[in-house]
């Protein structure tokens, strides 16, 4: 299962056991963790479709704010046998896919982000 089905599967169901080893990490955090991701390979494909169409842009890595617990919990899940360890890496302060990764399997987990994450927009 590719790493944006897993992201959208504990959004709608909260089973944090489909990532491996989470268990040091705040449930709260957690959810925001992985919304953020969603959000950030989401963005990247849009990028994606801007590079193809010719537009002047390029893919980002996510950048991160070491001050957020968030921030810190992915660093810690990083460090420890689950779905994130092996894809993902952080470099100054910036997450991004790991090297080993290959383009594809990044294409693939930016277009099923896109097309199955859609949250509901806040109206005031």
């Amino acid at each position: 299962m590719n790493i944006a089905e897993l992201l959208i599967d504990y959004r709608n169901t909260r089973n944090d056991i489909v990532f491996g080893d989470v268990s040091s990490i705040d449930k709260e955090n957690l959810i925001i963790i992985v919304t953020e991701l969603l959000s950030w390979l989401k963005l990247e494909r849009k990028r994606e479709i801007f590079i193809e169409q010719g537009r002047k842009t390029k893919l980002k890595p996510m950048e991160l704010n070491m001050n957020y617990p968030w921030c810190k919990d992915l660093e810690k899940l990083l460090s420890a046998d689950n779905s994130f360890s092996e894809l993902f890496d952080i470099s100054n302060n910036a997450l991004l896919f790991k090297e080993c990764v290959s383009d594809e399997y990044a294409h693939e987990s930016r277009v099923l982000a896109d097309e199955k994450y859609n949250p509901q927009m806040i109206i005031g």
